[in-house]
């Protein structure tokens, strides 16, 4: 539920908000114009908007509902708006420094095995595998864990679930699974998806029901 004063999510059946410590009635305020309204609704009997308070089917309900009003900010999900929403640059840039992690990590296994050459490295079989494991396994327990991989904490991005959340485990693996498919042609098969997306997510995104986003903007 939300507080009925200052609009912050509360515990349902509170009788006092924690964060400006009002009493609460059985009467709710509507966060977008200020309207209060009696019980638990999905969307404000005076202006449309969404509460916050979409369960289950509804929330889909609000994330499919379109912006109403000259003021209104189109929206991703509760509490995303559609700025904070990155493209292909943002996440080009996180790409290119978890890149380097990458290479450096590479190099690494190849002085353990002797895949070091006069260019570089060159790994093959075992080390290989490894290698793309231990990539794998970085993107999936960083974003799990902090939301944000080395390189989209550089650029200031964090992932989410598209209802708002915080991105977990089950939705960090998928949309680093299907990196495989969305890595194709140097992230290229990514880019158009990202294009082509109203939340701008690319197919593991999609899958993963996530959205990647400028935490700054975010906070705005």
């Amino acid at each position: 539920m939300q507080c009925s004063h200052c609009g912050k999510e509360i515990d349902d059946g509170s009788r006092f908000c924690g964060y400006c410590g009002s009493a609460q009635s059985e009467n709710q305020r509507c966060t977008a114009c200020g309207q209060e309204f009696t019980g638990s609704r999905n969307f404000c009997p005076h202006c449309g908007s969404p509460t916050g308070q979409a369960q289950g089917g509804d929330r889909e309900a609000v994330l499919q509902m379109p912006p109403s009003g000259p003021n209104t900010v189109a929206v991703a999900g509760p509490g995303i708006s559609q700025e904070a929403l990155v493209g292909v640059g943002w996440r080009f840039a996180a790409t290119l420094v978890d890149g380097i992690i990458f290479v450096i990590l590479g190099y690494i296994l190849a002085l353990f095995s002797g895949g070091t050459t006069a260019d570089g490295f060159a790994l093959t079989g075992a080390p290989a595998l490894l290698w793309l494991l231990l990539g794998l396994a970085y993107y999936v327990v960083m974003e799990a864990m902090s939301g944000a991989t080395v390189g989209k904490l550089a650029c200031g991005l964090r992932v989410l679930k598209t209802d708002g959340s915080p991105c977990d485990w089950q939705a960090s693996l998928v949309r680093n699974l299907l990196r495989i498919v969305d890595a194709l042609v140097f992230y290229l098969v990514a880019a158009i998806l990202v294009w082509t997306s109203p939340q701008r997510q690319r197919l593991g995104d999609r899958v993963g029901e996530t959205v990647v986003v400028k935490l700054a903007r975010l906070r705005a």
